[in-house]
């Protein structure tokens, strides 16, 4: 391993570490509000949403709404129609699995 790349290695963990380090350090005795609490409740669901929906509507960069062109809109309607039905992470998960699966083979 060259000296840059363990600078590099050295450097992203730097800058991976500090953004959950330090709010830690300086929030860890501060009273929060419940309102800010409540508020921040919704980001990972927010952030979740934003990354299935991206993976789910765009394929190469572009948005793309036909079913034939993107094989991922088919199993995204059977994960939902089942994780309703169920209540089930794991039944979701397997429906999706197996739904793209099929689709792409198919398709």
């Amino acid at each position: 391993m060259t000296s840059q790349a363990l600078i590099l290695i050295i450097g992203m963990s730097i800058v991976t570490f500090l953004p959950r380090f330090l709010p830690i350090l300086f929030l860890s005795k501060k009273e929060i509000s419940p309102s800010l609490s409540r508020w921040m409740s919704y980001i990972p669901v927010s952030v979740f949403a934003a990354l299935v929906a991206s993976d789910v509507f765009f394929v190469d960069g572009a948005f793309a709404m036909q079913p034939l062109q993107n094989v991922k809109l088919l199993p995204s309607i059977f994960v939902i129609i089942v994780a309703l039905k169920t209540k089930s992470l794991l039944w979701s998960m397997i429906t999706g699995i197996i739904s793209i699966t099929l689709l792409s083979a198919i398709l």
